[in-house]
């Protein structure tokens, strides 16, 4: 039965998707961002019990990506949406930014599974879908979480084409599990985000990380770029 413990995630995931845009259409945008971010560490929990149970598959892998068009290439930029619905932002500006968001996000899928059977690169090339649309969850989270809305409306357009120019990039950007390979540093990480939890918001520090790590991925290829 073990085979069927990585799906069986997989199906869970799918299912926090469906119920976050479920969720987005009845206004409980926070329930939808957190269901989102839960889909988010599910997708990140399948992939590696398939490899810890060595029942990785075919079947697996267009699992998962089906599942991550759902989660994070639908579910996400549409809760976007709604969280501008009473914005000054035309309705169909955000369109264009979901929209782009969504095909550059199945293009990311797409080009994954191409290195399926082959020798994956150490690093993923591209920012992953599932990173994008997360980071698309905590901006929300973060936005409902402060009365003065930290986070202006017109930002959110800009952030969406750029997520997606990130996800069709060839730009590197390191694995979570080739990080914390390093174990004191990540210790002192996730000692460091514990105590900034305590005095900000758990989603600004996630926020924070997210856009250091992404920061990361873009200034070391614009240095390889330059010397």
């Amino acid at each position: 039965m073990r085979k069927y413990i990585p799906a069986l995630v997989s199906y869970i995931s799918l299912s926090c998707g469906v119920m976050a845009i479920l969720q987005a259409i009845k206004g409980n945008l926070g329930i939808s961002s957190a269901l989102v971010l839960g889909g988010y560490l599910l997708d990140a929990l399948d992939g590696e019990l398939a490899r810890r149970l060595n029942v990785a598959s075919s079947f697996g892998l267009q699992l998962d990506s089906l599942v991550d068009t759902v989660v994070f290439a639908v579910a996400a930029p549409f809760l976007v949406i709604l969280h501008l619905r009473d914005s000054y932002i035309a309705w169909w500006l955000t369109g264009i930014g979901m929209l782009a968001f969504s095909m550059a996000g199945v293009f990311r899928l797409a080009r994954f599974n191409l290195y399926a059977g082959g020798d994956k690169p150490r690093d993923t090339i591209g920012l992953t879908i599932s990173t994008s649309g997360a980071y698309l969850a905590l901006l929300v989270l973060v936005d409902r979480a402060f009365e003065s809305s930290p986070i202006p409306d017109w930002l959110f357009l800009p952030i969406l084409l750029i997520l997606a120019i990130l996800m069709v990039s060839r730009i590197r950007f390191p694995e979570l599990k080739t990080i914390l390979r390093y174990r004191i540093p990540s210790l002192a990480l996730l000692g460091t985000a514990i105590t900034a939890a305590i005095w900000l918001t758990p989603q600004l520090v996630w926020l924070l990380i997210t856009t250091a790590y992404i920061s990361f991925g873009v200034g070391r290829a614009t240095y390889r770029l330059l010397i």
